[in-house]
């Protein structure tokens, strides 16, 4: 019988003071290279392309050049073993004891940096790219599909900063066409403290957590897997005001929008309704929420 995964007293407290932790060893070594496995297979065929899910996440996509940093969406929408895994189970388990019960997977992402050409993903807090007519409690989990350090990208984080604010945050070179942003506010980056890990190992971190990677200076591609979890957020229009978000129209967002109107909104939401939380008010109110302001927010 499986035990119940649960994380020690001394790890929660470190989440609770710091806003991040890591462990050595989330799953088997086995599940580690066939994760590695499905994962480069649909990065090479360049799968959900044509939907938006996989994009350049560094520079604007050209479809006849090789990619800088590819980044793919939900890949279990194509590979749903994906979501059968010791790390998926144990993820959400370690969700739960942080969040709550009611925490439930909202996403998942996967980053390739190819060896010797991989860029930085700039310093930023998750929740910057988040509508800002919610309040959130979030955190992601990032599993390492071989060893990382700075050499090659681990993470760096800033302890503490998850009781910071949403900081001011902007598209690189204010272009908005490009897909990530960078925290233009002041914090103390000599704080920053890298979290090398082995193949399997992981960090999680809540969403205010100032985090950053550094370029892939190896040989060797450094690839990601990361989970991301959520409770059901709490709906306040007018909130706040995220201006780095207003305007921006990034090459994956027209792709899928263009995918939608060919009749792809119905084989996405044949996608998410088997994880749809029907039998949760709270996770259906703020579906339906969610779809009403993005509707009402697309640009006509």
């Amino acid at each position: 019988m499986n035990q119940p995964y649960v994380l020690p007293e001394t790890l929660t407290s470190q989440y609770q003071s710091q806003g991040y932790i890591s462990l050595e060893a989330i799953c088997p070594a086995e599940e580690v290279a066939q994760i590695r496995q499905t994962l480069m297979r649909l990065f090479e065929n360049r799968v959900g392309y044509e939907e938006g899910a996989q994009y350049d996440f560094a520079s604007r996509d050209d479809p006849d050049k090789p990619q800088t940093f590819p980044s793919l969406h939900d890949p279990s929408h194509y590979a749903p073993e994906l979501l059968k895994t010791v790390y998926h189970q144990r993820a959400l388990a370690i969700a739960k004891q942080l969040l709550g019960e009611d925490a439930a997977l909202y996403g998942e992402h996967a980053l390739l940096k190819p060896a010797r050409v991989g860029p930085e993903t700039p310093w930023h807090q998750d929740e910057a790219f988040r509508s800002p007519d919610f309040e959130y409690r979030e955190l992601s989990i990032w599993l390492a599909l071989q060893p990382v350090g700075e050499v090659n990208g681990c993470m760096q984080f800033i302890p503490g900063s998850h009781r910071y604010d949403v900081l001011k945050h902007r598209s690189p070179g204010n272009d908005k066409t490009l897909h990530p942003l960078e925290c233009c506010d002041e914090f103390p980056r000599e704080l920053a403290v890298p979290v090398p890990l082995p193949a399997g190992g992981c960090t999680v971190h809540d969403m205010r957590t100032l985090h950053y990677t550094g370029p892939n200076t190896s040989d060797a591609p450094r690839l990601a897997y990361i989970l991301i979890f959520n409770v059901p957020p709490t709906y306040k229009p007018g909130l706040r005001r995220f201006d780095w978000l207003e305007g921006r129209r990034t090459d994956s967002q027209m792709r899928k929008r263009e995918w939608h109107r060919r009749g792809g909104i119905a084989v996405e939401i044949a996608r998410r309704l088997p994880r749809a939380r029907l039998t949760n008010g709270k996770w259906v109110a703020w579906a339906a929420i969610r779809a009403m302001s993005k509707v009402w927010s697309r640009p006509r």
